[in-house]
């Protein structure tokens, strides 16, 4: 028999309530649930994280596979838009206009109170590649800055058409457009103002 020492952890009644409840319900008891926490606090500071940044990537990448993201080579990714664009260029940027329009309203049926704050937040962490991008929103004026060396022509035009689509969803007309590789500026009124 393995003789194991064991320590007292204190913890907040309502934290121990509620942990005894999960421990339950996944047929582990408060002991085993505890040390079963324990070992995933000691392997994600192995891995050189903390649990809240583990929690943090998990929601990420939850909300990036419920938005109907997909991880693909990036270089596949470029190459397939160019591929693209050289055979069907309008009916490639109608496409990613309406995956733009169709991603918008997504933030639109989940109510979201602050979207554009929360799309540029959510498009940020979703596309790795992207060491700019800005969406601000003053009055009824939104502008988007994004800036990626690593876009080819054809990504960066068809990146632009996707943004045009959220912003023609909540109701934005473009009135200033500036596309070139790797770097987009778009600028957009509320249409009736």
């Amino acid at each position: 028999m393995v003789n194991v020492k064991r320590k007292m952890l204190a913890a907040r009644d309502d934290l121990v309530d509620k942990i005894s409840e999960i421990a339950s319900s996944k047929g582990f008891t408060l002991f085993g649930m505890t040390n079963n926490m324990l070992e995933l606090a000691v392997k994600a500071d192995g891995m050189g994280i903390s649990l809240e940044e583990a929690v943090e990537n998990y929601e990420l990448i939850k909300a990036a596979r419920d938005a109907s993201f997909t991880l693909v080579l990036e270089s596949l990714l470029y190459e397939t838009a160019e591929v693209a664009c050289g055979v069907e260029k309008d009916k490639t940027s109608k496409a990613w206009l309406e995956a733009g329009v169709w991603f918008a309203k997504q933030y639109i049926t989940r109510g979201i109170e602050a979207p554009f704050e929360t799309i540029g937040r959510d498009l940020k962490a979703f596309s790795w590649n992207i060491p700019e991008l800005i969406i601000e929103k003053l009055d009824n004026q939104v502008t988007v800055r994004v800036l990626s060396p690593r876009f080819t022509e054809s990504y960066t035009l068809l990146f632009a058409h996707f943004l045009e689509g959220i912003l023609e969803t909540f109701g934005y007309k473009i009135t200033y457009k500036e596309v070139g590789r790797g770097n987009i500026r778009l600028e957009a009124s509320e249409r009736g103002s």
